[in-house]
């Protein structure tokens, strides 16, 4: 039986990538900067509500998981930073001093493999590599030098370190799991081999599937949810609908999610018809996309794209960029939702096909129900148990 430590210092899949190998009987361990529990586990007492009704349930015994609360609370003290800081260069110095406290603590269990995410890898495959231990990747991102170039970041000090760190991490990998096809080419684009990059497509967690009769007079409603950011292309969108509705069309527009950039709740609420809602709880959210018609997700790039699986799970289509990782679900299921270029004529174009012609986009309701089917938490278990398993062997 393998040994296995899945280290994170945040969540992102890790806990489902780790409940997958704990149903094999292959974890060791799961450490973890935010909790998990395991059932009916009982929370602290002193966790507040509203923070312990966003906590996942796992397979995962206790006395497995560790959940260090410090790097959470570091990473909360970054909101205090002056201005003239980077927030990003501290919430990467808080991963790092997570990857160093897991390369201090994985000597005392010795895994015979290592799964740590990248930005706080570092540390933790030089303490693997150290006493024989195999090094897994999760990648959750492009490799950086594609990031850079689809979306060009803000130079900062501590930049430089951080892409430094990352390339040892990929040189020290063994294997390299990447969310989605397009991000397995972002790494062998970099000169990566090959053979020691996998992609696993992520999966989603639906709370509300009651949808509402399609009533096909009415305008289309569309719907975008995450970040408020020009990486998501949020002008993009605003200008595509802008010369729909110089057009005459009608349509209802709908952004749900923080505003990660200023200016842009300003900007939707200046639009015709569209109309903005701050981040939302799951459920709710869910109910949005369960009664909408469309997901818009045209991103300058995004390795997977997570509620394009949780809107097609409410049977909603979307539309994809070609730079969004979920276009591999359409690709699977090419009657679920359609993939554009990131740009306006293409998004424009895309979206006036369907207000003029709307049975293309209540006939792809079933072939996105369909493709959820494929792209759910369990079955995501199933297809990174069996490759990690067999990789293993």
């Amino acid at each position: 039986m393998s040994r296995v430590l899945v280290a994170h210092p945040g969540l992102q899949h890790s806990h489902q990538l780790a409940w997958a190998l704990w149903e094999r009987g292959l974890l060791q361990a799961y450490w973890s900067g935010v909790p998990v529990t395991f059932e009916d586990e009982p929370l602290p007492l002193w966790l507040p509500p509203k923070y312990a009704a966003r906590i996942r349930k796992v397979g995962i015994p206790a006395a497995m998981r560790k959940h260090p609360a410090i790097f959470q609370a570091l990473l909360r003290t970054g909101a205090m930073l002056p201005r003239a800081l980077s927030g990003s260069d501290w919430a990467h110095r808080v991963f790092h001093s997570f990857d160093w406290w897991v390369a201090k603590q994985l000597v005392k269990i010795r895994p015979r493999v290592v799964v740590a995410s990248e930005n706080s890898a570092y540390h933790t495959f030089r303490a693997a590599k150290a006493i024989g231990a195999r090094c897994i990747l999760d990648a959750p991102a492009l490799h950086h030098a594609s990031a850079a170039r689809l979306s060009p970041v803000k130079p900062t000090s501590y930049l430089p370190e951080i892409n430094r760190r990352k390339d040892e991490e990929v040189c020290n990998a063994d294997l390299i799991l990447t969310c989605s096809p397009l991000a397995a080419e972002s790494y062998a684009r970099a000169g990566v081999p090959e053979q020691k990059i996998h992609p696993i497509l992520l999966g989603a967690t639906v709370s509300y599937t009651n949808r509402t009769v399609a009533n096909n007079d009415r305008p289309l409603h569309f719907v975008f949810a995450g970040a408020l950011r020009e990486l998501k292309a949020i002008d993009v969108i605003l200008k595509a609908f802008g010369r729909l509705n110089s057009d005459g069309l009608a349509y209802r527009l709908s952004f749900v999610g923080g505003q990660a950039e200023p200016g842009w709740v300003r900007k939707i609420q200046s639009t015709p018809f569209a109309a903005y809602h701050a981040a939302m709880p799951q459920p709710a959210l869910h109910a949005m996309f369960a009664n909408a018609d469309c997901l818009l997700l045209p991103s300058r790039f995004d390795s997977f794209g997570m509620v394009v699986a949780e809107a097609m799970a409410c049977g909603t289509p979307a539309i994809v960029s070609t730079n969004t990782g979920a276009k591999a679900i359409i690709e699977q299921f090419p009657g679920a939702g359609w993939i554009v270029e990131c740009a306006v004529d293409s998004v424009y174009h895309r979206v006036k096909e369907l207000i003029e012609g709307p049975n293309a986009l209540f006939e792809a309701r079933a072939h996105a129900l369909e493709a959820s089917r494929h792209f759910t938490w369990a079955t995501y278990r199933q297809r990174a148990g069996d490759y990690i398993e067999k990789w293993l062997a």
